[in-house]
Formats: C-alpha cells, structure tokens, sequence
C-alpha cells in the first residue's frame, strides 16, 4: 500500500478475492461459442484469441517469477544480496490483476471500428507499432515516471511499487489501479494508432504487450540476465533493452 493512498488505490473486483477471473468470464464463453459455432465468415479469430493470449500471459509472468526465485535461493550473482520477505509476497500476489484489466480492454476494444476480425500479419502494422513505441511512447514514459516520482503522486501512488527492496518480475506491475490506467493509456498509443489506420493484426498485438512484459519482467530481476560485455560490444543495445542495474 502506498504511503498515503489516492483514489482509485484499489482494483473494482477487490472485493471477489480468488473469484476476481469470473470477471472476464462472460467474454470468454461468448468469444469461444462464437468462434465455434459461426459461419466461417463471421468467426472473428482476434476475438476468440484474447482467451489464450490472456494465459499465455500468466504462464509468461510465472516462468519469470519462477526463474527469479530460483536464483534469489541459489545466491548467485543477486543484486540486492537478501532474501524475499513474506510480507512483499504477499504484497505482490495479486500480480496477475494487470492482465486481467488489460484482457477487460481488449474486450471491449472490439467496439472501436477496424478493431474486428484483424489479419495475423501486417508488416506496416508491425513497423508502426516499433517506431511509434521507441518514439512518443518512450517519451511520454519517462515523463510519466518523472512525474509519479514527484512526492504528491509517489506518496499516492508509486511508494506501493518501490515498497519491495529485493525486486521480483512481478515487481514491475505492482502498482495501485489508477497507475495502471496511466499505464495502458501510454502504451495504448500504438495499438489504438494501428488500429485506426487500418494496419493492425494479431501478431502486433500480441508481439508489443509480450515484448512489454519481458522488459518489465527482465528490467526487475534480482540478477543480471544479459552480460554487460554485450552492451560493451554493442553499444545501441542499452536502447532496445533495460536490465535490472
């Protein structure tokens, strides 16, 4: 919990504990009975795809914590040289919530005309997604993050996230629920963007929201996955990756 908690700390299914997942319930039966049961022409594969998408995403997350949590026992190579309380543990269960509200948004993004039935692949739609992220998104990011450092929203907001000194994966995403608005509406940019020029498709966005959870995942480790002799190497890699130190 934050220092001194804002609005909008808590996340709406809160109160439905280990029940939280039958919120996006009624998406799933219908994205899944609609698949199956249409006429060829009116399946719409993006839809029905959210479904796994959404647990590829919890099984992405748990190899990394899983990972993450090997080596903090092994004791080789740790960052911060302690070991995980419980309490951060426990502070940190309710990780899988962000991909939950994402998964809501993608639901309810099929509203926006040209977000149905997208193709598996568009060169142009991926390109976008790369210039638009490494551009305004990253931008806006570190603004963003400048501004949640600022003591009014840090004490509100942010101080929930650096509440945890031994850094987990899941670290990256434990924020109260108004951050993860700013979150998404940041990192909605290039979606949202392809979308309405027409050049979206599965694999760019599932590709962009993968590749944000890998960096969140491998940027909060206890340990270094990539070797610094690489970024000796190769210089312009410090721009395309960010690693826990």
């Amino acid at each position: 919990m934050a220092t001194t908690p804002g609005i909008l700390t808590d996340w709406p299914w809160t109160p439905l504990g280990s029940f939280k997942h039958v919120v996006v319930a009624p998406w799933i039966i219908h994205g899944t009975y609609s698949y199956f049961v249409n006429d060829e022409k009116d399946k719409d594969l993006s839809y029905f795809l959210i479904f796994p998408f959404m647990l590829w995403r919890f099984l992405h997350n748990q190899l990394w914590i899983s990972l993450s949590r090997y080596r903090t026992a092994k004791g080789n190579g740790r960052i911060v040289d302690k070991g995980l309380e419980f309490e951060q543990v426990d502070r940190e269960r309710n990780w899988d919530d962000q991909i939950l509200f994402n998964a809501i948004l993608f639901y309810l993004g099929r509203h926006i005309p040209g977000a149905v039935n997208l193709p598996f692949w568009r060169t142009d739609g991926v390109i976008l997604t790369i210039l638009l992220h490494a551009g305004p998104v990253e931008f806006l990011y570190y603004w963003l993050h400048r501004a949640l450092h600022h003591h009014f929203l840090y004490s509100r907001y942010h101080s929930h996230h650096h509440s945890s000194i031994v850094t987990e994966p899941i670290t990256s995403v434990i924020h109260p629920f108004a951050e993860h608005i700013s979150y998404f509406t940041l990192f909605a940019i290039p979606l949202l963007t392809t979308i309405l020029t027409g050049t979206s498709s599965i694999v760019s966005f599932a590709g962009y929201v993968t590749y944000i959870d890998f960096m969140n995942n491998m940027g909060h480790c206890n340990f270094e996955l990539i070797p610094k002799w690489l970024f000796t190497i190769f210089p312009p890699l410090k721009y395309l990756l960010y690693t826990p130190s």
